[in-house]
């Protein structure tokens, strides 16, 4: 009896230092340190977003507007969380790519105007599916030293659990994981992003002075081309969404919070209106 009593007490005070511990980091901010960090990495904007939300971080990078944080939780989509590198270009590229490891699922639709790519990689090809709306510019942007990075980001995450996708307006680096429960893994996902980021813009621009034009390939028709795309998540909007007020674009309502204004380059929209 007196073995029981005292295990409870234990696991009384357990809990108590516990619950303690949990206090202390959501008043001092300890929780989310690593998203500090990286806002003083990178000069960046640290955004609280509540006490029960995680933050994001948002810095300026050679002409691109990056923001950092935890993708929105979509209604019908798994709720494991998602560390997401979103960097939103000033000048728009003409070029979409959509990139995974192999064990990820396939999604309902390929991305719109894309086609599967080879690279001429075979470990790489055996590891990765590719579509992108023009070959010749994926595989100048995807050189070795793209390549070398994209196996970095897949060491972060868990099987399958990583998403590379590129449209005219924004690249996205997804990794299936919380990455801000540590610092280390959080700053290198968004360093080996920013190198990404500069081969894609290489990339484009050599392809581009070469006078490589861009063709669009698959369905054309609103009919066949299924439900819109979200520009944030490049993911098909099936569930709660809104328009931008000023070129109605769709977005799911969670990716337009997220990001806070319109994803199409150029529209600067500030204000959404219900779809």
């Amino acid at each position: 009896m007196h073995l029981v009593v005292l295990g409870a007490i234990v696991l009384l005070v357990y809990l108590v230092i516990r619950l303690g511990a949990t206090a202390g980091a959501w008043m001092t901010g300890n929780r989310y340190r690593s998203y500090r960090q990286l806002a003083a990495r990178y000069q960046g904007k640290y955004e609280s977003r509540g006490l029960s939300d995680p933050p994001t971080v948002s810095f300026a990078y050679k002409g691109s507007n990056v923001r950092v944080g935890l993708a929105p939780q979509i209604t019908g989509q798994s709720n494991h969380p998602r560390t997401r590198v979103v960097a939103r270009f000033r000048n728009g590229l003409p070029f979409r790519l959509e990139l995974a490891p192999v064990s990820r699922p396939a999604p309902a639709q390929a991305p719109k105007g894309t086609r599967l790519v080879r690279i001429g990689d075979q470990e790489f090809d055996r590891g990765f599916v590719v579509q992108a709306n023009d070959p010749e510019m994926a595989a100048g942007f995807l050189d070795s030293g793209v390549r070398w990075s994209i196996g970095n980001l897949q060491r972060l995450a868990p099987p399958g659990g990583m998403l590379i996708s590129i449209n005219p307006e924004r690249l996205l680096v997804q990794i299936d994981r919380n990455l801000g429960l540590h610092a280390e893994s959080l700053i290198h996902a968004v360093r080996e992003t920013l190198l990404i980021h500069d081969g894609l813009q290489l990339g484009v621009a050599s392809q581009l002075s070469q006078g490589v034009s861009i063709l669009a390939v698959g369905p054309t028709s609103s009919e066949d081309a299924g439900p819109p795309i979200c520009k944030v998540c490049g993911e098909a909007i099936d569930g709660p969404s809104v328009r931008c007020a000023v070129c109605r674009t769709p977005h799911h309502r969670d990716c337009w919070e997220y990001v806070g204004t319109c994803s199409i380059y150029g529209c600067n929209g500030k204000h959404s209106v219900s779809a």
